[in-house]
């Protein structure tokens, strides 16, 4: 494991985004509840975020499995893992890829919730406990962040560890 994880931060402010895309939907349902024929809008950010976690957790696998283990009995021994230890052609260019270069938040209708009869789907009760929800969520995700850029300052400043 890495003294300083840059995971956290990476998978947070990603989590952050899709919240902030999440609210803004949110943000027009409530404004469109008297709308006719308006369909409520939703984002699906969270499978998109699994498979990023998913994607560096093998990374990680594939680093673990081909990194040089440390013998200090023998300088010789060292040497030949890591000439036994190469990677692939595949694995190296899936270790410098951009895991996160696909990750975008899209709004999307909701056409699976019922219709009144204006053809308008959204519940405002719905909606509300919903951006209740995305806030709690955002807050815990931002509190998150802040503790680990304050550890990283700790670190930097020398009062942490």
């Amino acid at each position: 494991m890495d003294l300083i994880s840059s995971r956290t931060i990476n998978v947070t402010k990603l989590a952050l985004d899709g919240l902030m895309v999440r609210q803004k939907a949110i943000t027009a349902n409530t404004a469109n509840v008297t709308t006719p024929d308006y369909q409520r809008k939703d984002v699906d950010f969270e499978s998109q975020l699994r498979d990023i976690i998913d994607k560096d957790d093998l990374k990680e696998y594939i680093k673990g499995q081909n990194s040089i283990q440390y013998n200090p009995t023998s300088l010789d021994m060292v040497t030949e893992q890591s000439a036994n230890s190469g990677l692939t052609p595949q694995q190296s260019r899936y270790l410098q890829s951009d895991i996160c270069s696909d990750y975008n938040p899209q709004i999307t209708d909701d056409t699976t919730s019922g219709s009144d009869s204006t053809g308008n789907n959204v519940n405002l009760e719905s909606e509300m406990m919903s951006m209740a929800k995305v806030g709690m969520r955002y807050n815990v995700l931002a509190n998150l962040e802040a503790k680990q850029f304050k550890s990283l300052s700790d670190i930097i400043k020398g009062t942490g560890m």
